[in-house]
């Protein structure tokens, strides 16, 4: 920046020392406030969660449908494992920090009079013991001792529906440490590995339910081929066309019809043998689509079936069930004194009244 003087022989530069120092300082004020470059986003940690592969719903080709209707079986989070004197499912709870974590949900029935400060849990790795007033209801040991978090784990107390009783239970959240890679979806405990139709239950050949296992499945699935509309045709029908001489086997056959010919024939090569060719009605396409929905639907005919035969048993079975047990059974109004209750200023100012005249209220000075 150079400003020039008016002098009486020649134009002169000269340079003004404050516009220069203004100058420098306001660059090195540019440089310091000037923002900071900016940083690439940071992948978010994987969490557990996210690997579970039975949110969404996938469809297979058609030869791998029982494989996937298995899996999904085996892996479905709404099975209720039930034993009597406790039940478990497997499934995903809200932790305090509002993540979806997965967790193994254990209920055992209580009697209706029993309180939190009656209760005493002692949970470790290998083992769970709960007494509720000195007396133990559930004491066993885990099938497997490295997935439980037990720092995080939790029991609370509730009342629900058991069995068209309402019954109170106390309910123990076991959640799955982030880095354990196996879903507890066949045994909790240990005693549950008992004798099954006559065999052991830890003697059949399985392999535990692993992350790696489930993506290798999902892996493993094929897409469905497009379905085709009934007026959509292919001319590529080599598949169909048996291209074979019926007389000597040699496949050095010629598919054709001439002029003398009613029908395509099939003409050897390798000997004067004539036959007539293989014809469809539809091309290759089609055929296979019609015989893979033909097949769907006789498999839905069936699964219709069983599925009416089980509601048909499970409907004569609870006809024919005793009246349950209602010995302990809560009662409806059992939280009437914890529900909260809407006033009106008048109403609340002489609940207030009453509550300092009878003593349950007491004002405090500090």
């Amino acid at each position: 920046s150079l400003v020039y003087a008016q002098t009486p022989c020649r134009k002169v530069p000269v340079v003004i020392a404050h516009f220069a120092q203004h100058l420098r300082s306001a660059v090195t004020m540019s440089q310091t406030s000037a923002p900071p470059p900016p940083v690439p986003p940071v992948p978010p940690v994987m969490k557990r969660s996210m690997l579970a592969p039975h949110g969404p719903v996938l469809r297979p080709q058609y030869s791998q449908e029982e494989e996937w209707e298995e899996f999904c079986e085996r892996t479905d989070t709404s099975k209720v494992h039930d034993f009597g004197r406790y039940w478990w499912t497997y499934g995903r709870d809200e932790d305090d920090d509002g993540f979806l974590r997965e967790a193994v949900f254990l209920e055992i029935p209580v009697r209706k009079d029993v309180e939190a400060r009656q209760v005493k849990a002692d949970l470790s790795m290998r083992r769970l013991n709960i007494k509720v007033n000195g007396e133990s209801i559930l004491e066993e040991e885990f099938e497997d001792p490295k997935w439980l978090n037990v720092s995080e784990s939790y029991w609370e107390l509730e009342v629900k529906e058991v069995k068209k009783v309402r019954r109170k239970v106390l309910r123990y959240v076991l959640y799955i440490m982030m880095e354990c890679p196996k879903y507890i979806t066949r045994w909790l405990f240990l005693c549950e590995k008992t004798e099954d139709d006559g065999r052991l239950v830890d003697q059949i050949d399985e392999e535990e339910d692993h992350i790696d296992d489930r993506l290798r499945m999902i892996a493993k699935m094929k897409e469905p081929e497009p379905y085709r509309d009934a007026d959509i045709w292919f001319s590529e029908t080599e598949e169909e066309e048996e291209r074979w001489c019926d007389g000597c086997g040699s496949t050095r056959v010629v598919v054709m019809r001439r002029g003398t010919d009613e029908h395509y024939m099939k003409y050897c090569n390798d000997c004067p043998f004539v036959s007539p060719a293989k014809e469809n009605p539809l091309p290759t396409g089609l055929m296979k689509q019609k015989d893979i929905d033909e097949k769907r639907a006789r498999k839905a005919r069936l699964k219709a079936r069983k599925a009416e035969a089980k509601r048909r048993a499970e409907a004569e079975k609870e006809k024919n069930a005793p009246e349950p047990d209602r010995s302990e059974e809560v009662p409806a109004d059992y939280n009437k004194s914890e529900k909260t209750r809407m006033y009106t200023e008048e109403e609340f100012h002489d609940v207030l009244t009453q509550a300092l005249k009878s003593g349950e209220i007491k004002w405090e000075e500090y």
